[in-house]
Protein backbone atom coordinates (compact mmCIF):
# COMPACT_ATOMS: atom_id res chain seq x y z
CA UNK A 1 0.00 0.00 0.00
CA UNK A 2 1.37 3.58 -0.86
CA UNK A 3 0.78 6.80 0.80
CA UNK A 4 -0.50 7.86 -2.54
CA UNK A 5 -3.59 5.34 -2.62
CA UNK A 6 -4.54 6.26 1.05
CA UNK A 7 -8.55 6.11 1.30
CA UNK A 8 -10.56 8.58 2.12
CA UNK A 9 -12.00 7.33 5.06
CA UNK A 10 -8.69 7.46 6.68
CA UNK A 11 -8.95 11.65 6.71
CA UNK A 12 -12.34 11.48 8.76
CA UNK A 13 -11.51 11.97 12.68
CA UNK A 14 -12.81 8.70 14.97
CA UNK A 15 -13.01 11.66 17.68
CA UNK A 16 -15.46 14.47 18.20
CA UNK A 17 -14.17 17.93 16.81
CA UNK A 18 -16.18 20.53 15.02
CA UNK A 19 -17.81 19.94 11.98
CA UNK A 20 -16.28 23.26 10.66
CA UNK A 21 -12.73 21.85 10.38
CA UNK A 22 -11.75 19.23 7.74
CA UNK A 23 -8.67 16.84 7.06
CA UNK A 24 -6.24 16.71 3.85
CA UNK A 25 -3.03 16.11 2.55
CA UNK A 26 -0.66 19.20 1.92
CA UNK A 27 -0.44 20.62 -1.63
CA UNK A 28 1.63 22.22 -3.19
CA UNK A 29 -0.21 25.52 -3.64
CA UNK A 30 -0.59 25.44 0.64
CA UNK A 31 3.00 27.22 1.28
CA UNK A 32 1.95 30.36 2.05
CA UNK A 33 -1.04 29.45 4.01
CA UNK A 34 0.78 26.90 6.28
CA UNK A 35 3.63 29.45 6.87
CA UNK A 36 1.40 32.14 7.75
CA UNK A 37 -0.82 29.94 10.18
CA UNK A 38 1.41 27.79 11.68
CA UNK A 39 4.91 28.82 11.34
CA UNK A 40 5.18 32.67 11.09
CA UNK A 41 7.91 32.99 13.68
CA UNK A 42 9.90 30.80 10.52
CA UNK A 43 11.69 32.74 7.87
CA UNK A 44 9.96 32.04 4.63
CA UNK A 45 13.13 31.28 2.90
CA UNK A 46 13.67 28.58 5.79
CA UNK A 47 9.75 27.42 5.89
CA UNK A 48 10.13 27.01 2.03
CA UNK A 49 12.68 24.46 2.28
CA UNK A 50 11.46 22.24 5.07
CA UNK A 51 7.92 22.88 2.85
CA UNK A 52 9.99 21.30 -0.49
CA UNK A 53 11.27 18.32 2.02
CA UNK A 54 7.68 17.46 3.03
CA UNK A 55 6.45 16.98 -0.73
CA UNK A 56 9.79 15.64 -1.57
CA UNK A 57 8.82 12.53 1.35
CA UNK A 58 5.33 12.66 -0.41
CA UNK A 59 6.39 12.06 -3.78
CA UNK A 60 8.56 9.18 -2.62
CA UNK A 61 6.11 7.56 -0.18
CA UNK A 62 8.51 8.27 2.83
CA UNK A 63 6.01 10.05 4.25
CA UNK A 64 3.33 13.31 4.12
CA UNK A 65 2.28 16.16 5.95
CA UNK A 66 -1.94 16.50 7.02
CA UNK A 67 -3.53 20.04 7.46
CA UNK A 68 -6.76 20.99 9.20
CA UNK A 69 -8.84 23.62 7.56
CA UNK A 70 -12.12 25.52 8.03
CA UNK A 71 -13.50 28.00 5.55
CA UNK A 72 -11.55 30.41 6.37
CA UNK A 73 -7.96 28.32 6.18
CA UNK A 74 -5.55 26.33 7.33
CA UNK A 75 -5.50 26.21 11.81
CA UNK A 76 -2.87 23.30 12.07
CA UNK A 77 -1.19 20.23 10.68
CA UNK A 78 1.09 17.38 11.82
CA UNK A 79 3.55 14.90 9.39
CA UNK A 80 4.29 11.21 9.52
CA UNK A 81 7.83 10.37 8.28
CA UNK A 82 7.52 6.65 7.27
CA UNK A 83 10.97 4.54 8.64
CA UNK A 84 11.72 0.94 7.34
CA UNK A 85 10.79 -0.22 11.29
CA UNK A 86 7.84 2.57 11.95
CA UNK A 87 6.89 6.40 11.35
CA UNK A 88 7.48 9.36 13.55
CA UNK A 89 4.99 11.96 14.16
CA UNK A 90 6.22 15.51 14.41
CA UNK A 91 5.07 19.25 14.01
CA UNK A 92 2.01 18.55 15.22
CA UNK A 93 0.58 22.37 15.73
CA UNK A 94 -2.48 24.01 15.89
CA UNK A 95 -3.04 27.34 15.83
CA UNK A 96 -4.04 28.90 19.38
CA UNK A 97 -8.13 29.83 18.28
CA UNK A 98 -8.41 26.20 17.86
CA UNK A 99 -6.11 24.82 20.35
CA UNK A 100 -8.49 22.74 23.23
CA UNK A 101 -11.27 21.75 20.93
CA UNK A 102 -10.11 18.23 19.47
CA UNK A 103 -8.05 19.01 16.59
CA UNK A 104 -4.42 18.15 17.43
CA UNK A 105 -6.14 15.22 18.79
CA UNK A 106 -7.74 14.31 15.59
CA UNK A 107 -4.48 15.17 13.67
CA UNK A 108 -2.95 12.32 15.86
CA UNK A 109 -5.66 10.24 15.57
CA UNK A 110 -6.05 9.70 11.59
CA UNK A 111 -1.60 9.86 11.38
CA UNK A 112 -2.51 6.56 13.53
CA UNK A 113 -5.32 5.28 11.41
CA UNK A 114 -2.37 5.80 8.24
CA UNK A 115 0.23 5.11 10.06
CA UNK A 116 -1.84 1.45 10.76
CA UNK A 117 -3.32 0.98 7.43
CA UNK A 118 -0.22 1.33 6.00
CA UNK A 119 1.13 -1.95 8.61
CA UNK A 120 3.76 0.36 10.43
CA UNK A 121 4.29 -1.39 13.45
CA UNK A 122 4.82 1.72 15.89
CA UNK A 123 5.11 5.30 16.10
CA UNK A 124 7.51 7.40 17.95
CA UNK A 125 6.54 11.38 18.75
CA UNK A 126 8.83 13.69 20.89
CA UNK A 127 7.76 16.19 23.13
CA UNK A 128 9.84 18.68 25.20
CA UNK A 129 10.35 18.74 28.87
CA UNK A 130 8.46 21.82 29.44
CA UNK A 131 5.40 21.21 27.50
CA UNK A 132 3.45 18.28 29.89
CA UNK A 133 0.19 19.45 28.25
CA UNK A 134 1.18 17.73 25.23
CA UNK A 135 2.68 14.74 27.17
CA UNK A 136 -0.63 14.47 28.56
CA UNK A 137 -2.22 14.21 25.52
CA UNK A 138 -0.13 12.03 23.45
CA UNK A 139 -0.35 9.50 27.12
CA UNK A 140 -3.95 9.53 26.92
CA UNK A 141 -3.67 8.30 23.06
CA UNK A 142 -1.83 5.25 24.22
CA UNK A 143 1.56 6.62 23.45
CA UNK A 144 4.19 5.68 26.76
CA UNK A 145 7.58 7.37 27.85
CA UNK A 146 10.17 5.39 26.01
CA UNK A 147 13.93 7.44 26.03
CA UNK A 148 15.08 10.96 26.59
CA UNK A 149 16.54 12.80 23.73
CA UNK A 150 19.00 15.67 24.34
CA UNK A 151 19.76 16.90 21.41
CA UNK A 152 22.73 20.21 21.09
CA UNK A 153 21.28 23.46 21.23
CA UNK A 154 17.59 22.10 22.09
CA UNK A 155 15.49 22.00 25.05
CA UNK A 156 15.62 18.45 26.68
CA UNK A 157 13.18 16.35 25.41
CA UNK A 158 11.25 12.97 25.64
CA UNK A 159 10.70 10.19 23.04
CA UNK A 160 7.13 8.37 23.44
CA UNK A 161 5.91 5.17 21.55
CA UNK A 162 3.16 3.28 20.83
CA UNK A 163 3.04 -0.10 19.55
CA UNK A 164 0.46 -0.62 16.72
CA UNK A 165 -1.79 -3.57 16.38
CA UNK A 166 -1.32 -5.80 13.05
CA UNK A 167 -3.33 -5.77 10.30
CA UNK A 168 -5.61 -8.68 10.31
CA UNK A 169 -6.53 -8.74 6.43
Amino acid sequence: MTTTSLPSYLFVPQTAVSPLVSFRLLQPNDLHALHQACFPERSLNAFRRSFAQLLRRYETERGFCLVAQTQAGLIGSGQLTIYPNGAELANLIVVPAWRGQGVGTAIIGILTAVAHHLQLPCLEIGVQNDNPRAQALYERLGFVPDRPLDLPNRPPALILRKQLPPNCN
